[in-house]
């Protein structure tokens, strides 16, 4: 039988302390998280339950101003997507016009060598 561990209850206080240090120090959630031996889902959910701008949670206006002008990562990330996926367009029509190219150029070697017109011709019913 696996023995779990107890389940650790933190007060409102700890909570919040915890949090403003995160907030105010810079310091990455990890970091956060090895400092009071939190487990990571824990700091997280502490971060939803108290977002920056909540009453429960006050902050120096400073640090409000300076997480507030921080782009989201998920922005970040949606741009960061957007063009790579630009760029797989790109080299993907590049490949298609490529690949456009040679089948003209193989036609038009056979027809040479074969002495036949191999492409059809405008408005041939089919």
């Amino acid at each position: 039988m696996i023995k779990r561990k107890p389940k650790r209850v933190f007060t409102e206080p700890f909570k919040l302390s915890v949090l403003r240090e995160y907030y105010s120090s810079g310091m990455s959630k990890y970091a956060i998280t090895k400092k009071y031996s939190l487990s990571p889902p824990c700091i997280y959910r502490w971060l939803k339950e108290y977002p920056v701008g909540s009453d429960q949670l006050p902050l120096p206006s400073e640090t409000k101003e300076r997480l507030q002008m921080v782009p989201k990562q998920s922005d970040l990330t949606d741009m960061e997507s957007l063009q790579k996926r630009i760029e797989e367009l790109r080299r993907s029509l590049e490949l298609e016009k490529m690949r456009s190219r040679a089948f003209e150029k193989m036609i038009e070697i056979a027809e040479e060598e074969e002495g036949i017109s191999i492409l059809k011709k405008d408005g041939a019913k089919q």
